[in-house]
C-alpha cells in the first residue's frame, strides 16, 4: 500500500496478519487477517524513544515527555481507538496483546486512554466513533477520566498512566 507522509510517498509493507482499510469516520485502520487468541502477541510496537517535541500523532506516550515513534508509519500506527478494545499496548515489552479473542477481519483497537495522558493538550482529542456501549464519546486522555473510569482501566495501564492513578 502505497502511503504519503511528510510529503514522501513510501510503501507500507503490512504483515500478512494484517490489511490496512478504510473505516468509515476513522480514516486507515488495521483489520486482522487471521484469528487471534486471548493472550496472544498481536503486534510488536516498533520505534524509539523520542522528546515530545517531534512525536508525531501515531507515537505512544511512556512518559511525561517521551514517547515510543518510528520515522515511517508501520502496521502499529493503524490500530484505532475503540472504548471496548481487543488489544491493549504494553509499553514494556513492545508489543499489543489480545486481551480477547479477536477474528479475522476484526479491527484491532487499543484504548487511548490506557496510554495517553493529555490528548487534549496536543490537539489530538477527537470524538468517539467506537459505538460500544460504554463508549465515552469523547476522547481527551487519562487526565480527564473521572476516578472510577481510571480505576476500571487499571490492568491496562502503562506504567506511566499507572502511577498518575489516585491514591
Amino acid at each position: 500500500m502505497l502511503i504519503k507522509q511528510r510529503n514522501e510517498l513510501f510503501d507500507l509493507k503490512t504483515p500478512k496478519s494484517f490489511k490496512i482499510v478504510y473505516i468509515w469516520g476513522k480514516g486507515l485502520g488495521l483489520l486482522a487477517n487471521k484469528n487471534f487468541k486471548k493472550g496472544d502477541t498481536v503486534l510488536p510496537l516498533r520505534g524509539k524513544l523520542v522528546d515530545v517535541s517531534i512525536a508525531t500523532p501515531e507515537a505512544i506516550q511512556v512518559s511525561e515527555n517521551k514517547f515510543i515513534d518510528t520515522k515511517y508509519l508501520v502496521a502499529e500506527d493503524f490500530v484505532n481507538h475503540s472504548c471496548s478494545p481487543n488489544t491493549t499496548a504494553d509499553t514494556t515489552k513492545r508489543k499489543f496483546t489480545a486481551i480477547k479473542d479477536i477474528y479475522k477481519n476484526q479491527e484491532i483497537t487499543f484504548n487511548y486512554n490506557t496510554t495517553e495522558f493529555d490528548i487534549k493538550r496536543f490537539g489530538g482529542d477527537f470524538d468517539c466513533l467506537c459505538e460500544s456501549k460504554n463508549c465515552l464519546k469523547s476522547i481527551k486522555g487519562f487526565k480527564y477520566l473521572t476516578v472510577a473510569q481510571k480505576k476500571k482501566l487499571k490492568p491496562f495501564l502503562t506504567p506511566f498512566l499507572y502511577s498518575k492513578l489516585p491514591k
